[in-house]
């Protein structure tokens, strides 16, 4: 054999050589970084909000705690304002003129969460039953024909009481305790509203205010943002 194809063959097994340590030392970088500890230390508790609901008006902190093995308790609280998913189509009178005034009221829930995997924090898949409540009110302020206040105004009252059962997914990074929490549920509401309607909206004579309380189906979806600890 020439001296030169001894060349050649050298160079093709040197190149080879040096293909196969590159592809070990990029594999061993790949592995050493998925084997990453987790350093953050487990979250057993969280603070949340969901900003999806800020459209229902509905302005609550949720905490969660854990209580047991794969077991959490779940509280909101907060505050409602205009439920913009309603005033376009669920009032009979216009929502959104001056002489509307939304009132502050309250909202709340209460979640029993149950995760699928051991993981000995609040990470993973799912289900939660949920007791949801919150109060949307206002009032109605009676523009007279010369568009001015005539004095009278009316109560607009409606609270919302849901039983749900939710799915969910909790996403907590390994090098980080902020989390993403998606989930989606399924259940019962029961409405009370003292409804104002109107055939006249500049005549006070011509307002009335109707009870009307019913069980209906609903639906819940939400994605809550947090810091676990």
């Amino acid at each position: 054999m020439h001296q030169g194809q001894h060349h050649k063959y050298i160079a093709i097994l040197s190149l080879l050589l040096a293909f196969w340590a590159g592809s070990a030392a990029a594999q061993n970088e790949e592995d050493a970084y998925y084997d990453l500890p987790d350093t953050m230390p487990a979250v057993t508790y969280a603070l949340k909000f969901d900003p999806l609901q800020v459209f229902l008006g509905d302005f609550q902190l949720y905490f969660e705690g854990t209580i047991a093995k794969q077991w959490s308790m779940e509280v909101g609280l907060g505050f409602t304002r205009r439920d913009y998913t309603a005033s376009f189509f669920a009032y009979e009178l216009d929502d959104f003129g001056d002489n509307v005034d939304i009132q502050t009221r309250y909202a709340g829930s209460l979640w029993l969460k149950r995760y699928f995997w051991d993981t000995g924090e609040l990470y993973g898949p799912y289900m939660a039953l949920g007791l949801l409540h919150r109060r949307h009110d206002k009032t109605y302020n009676v523009i007279n024909e010369a568009g001015e206040l005539s004095g009278a105004s009316f109560d607009d009252s409606r609270s919302f009481t849901s039983l749900m059962l939710f799915g969910g997914f909790q996403a907590i990074p390994m090098q980080s305790n902020f989390f993403c929490d998606f989930y989606l549920g399924a259940g019962l509401r029961f409405r009370d509203f003292d409804m104002v309607r109107s055939t006249d909206s500049n005549d006070p004579d011509m307002y009335s205010v109707s009870r009307e309380q019913s069980w209906v189906g609903a639906l819940h979806l939400g994605i809550k943002f947090g810091i676990g600890f």
